[in-house]
């Protein structure tokens, strides 16, 4: 990560289902209104990615599938910051701080981790070396019951069979794990009890006074 990026850049984490895409685009917006500086967005995008549709269902039927549908979504992360223009800030939907959350998941959930696991969980510490410096993570944090309800009321064919036991353990690995990934990256954590929502306005103040 670069010690000398003039831009800042934030992620917003959180389980599956937890409201990630519907804040950004409303935080992006406050931001820019109280930060005055130009926030831009960077999205996954992920309703409109077939690929990532093929593969994330593939996983759901058989998790022994996972590195393959992690690997897809490692590389489209470090692709898509690359190069930022240094004349904007950006708010990301989930960075590769994610991904290292992901990975203690399923290494959790493995029966047999191989190999395979290991050099993946390696790929994304080298991918980082490059990656922009993760100014600030805000930490969208609800139980994995609502995360769960919330999943299967937005209804993606891809996700359907997902257990709820797996967002569970999707909710206990963030909590374990990333205040250790945001220290070690010296990044600020900014954790918001999203249960309820939350309001935009004021996380973005938040996001300015404690973060940035």
């Amino acid at each position: 990560m670069s010690n000398e990026q003039t831009f800042k850049l934030v992620s917003i984490e959180g389980n599956i289902g937890v409201g990630k895409s519907t804040l950004l685009p409303l935080l992006a917006k406050e931001l820019t209104e109280y930060d005055n500086a130009d926030w831009q967005l960077i999205l996954e995008d992920v309703d409109s990615d077939p690929e990532f549709q093929r593969l994330l269902q593939a996983f759901t039927v058989d998790p022994a599938r996972r590195i393959e549908f992690q690997r897809y979504i490692t590389n489209k992360r470090s692709d898509i910051c690359k190069d930022l223009d240094p004349a904007f800030n950006y708010i990301i939907e989930r960075s590769l701080f994610s991904d290292l959350v992901f990975c203690q998941a399923n290494l959790a959930e493995a029966c047999r981790p191989d190999g395979k696991d290991l050099d993946y969980y390696y790929d994304i510490q080298t991918k980082l070396v490059d990656y922009p410096r993760v100014s600030a993570v805000v930490y969208l944090r609800c139980d994995a019951e609502t995360a769960y309800m919330r999943m299967l009321s937005r209804a993606r064919d891809a996700e359907q069979g997902t257990p709820r036991e797996y967002l569970q353990l999707i909710s206990d690995c963030h909590d374990t794990f990333l205040p250790h990934i945001c220290r070690k990256y010296d990044t600020v954590l900014l954790t918001e009890d999203w249960t309820e929502f939350g309001c935009p306005k004021a996380l973005a103040k938040r996001i300015i006074s404690e973060g940035l």
